[in-house]
């Protein structure tokens, strides 16, 4: 299974927007996009990053949003309720690191990331594809990859 990654589009903003989880997840937070367009007509997600639409199928099966700063990138993603629990996740997870590391011209060191503490099944992924627990507070864990030159 092979996820295609598309600059994101209010189309599919308003389509992630609409995305229910059961569980501690409620939404994906997709604000920040609605007031940056509102504000100055581009899409920009949290703290400035760059949204992708992950396709499917020619479908939005995931959100994956990238911020790079110097050697860090720092990522956020969501995949698509109807496909969580399905098998796919450390290769999603993979497939977009692979995307934003080739679509991004810098020398990119570290990738770093934030979790809800009570995602269990996402935190195993990233400790799968290798991903190292850094912080930790009561809500979230931070944690961090390394890239291999």
């Amino acid at each position: 299974m092979y996820f295609k990654f598309a600059p994101i589009n209010m189309e599919y903003v308003i389509e992630i927007d609409s995305w229910n989880y059961e569980g501690f997840i409620e939404e994906v937070g997709m604000k920040p996009y609605f007031e940056s367009y509102r504000n100055t007509k581009s899409l920009k997600g949290p703290g400035g990053c760059e949204g992708f639409v992950a396709l499917l199928d020619q479908e939005a099966a995931g959100l994956f949003e990238f911020n790079i700063n110097e050697s860090a990138m720092e990522i956020g993603l969501a995949l698509r309720p109807d496909l969580v629990g399905k098998g796919l996740g450390a290769k999603y997870v993979q497939q977009g690191i692979d995307f934003g590391l080739h679509y991004y011209p810098t020398n990119v060191e570290v990738i770093h990331l934030v979790v809800d503490s009570k995602n269990k099944a996402a935190i195993r992924v990233y400790e799968k594809i290798g991903f190292k627990r850094r912080k930790q507070n009561d809500n979230e864990i931070e944690m961090t990859m390394r890239i291999s030159k």
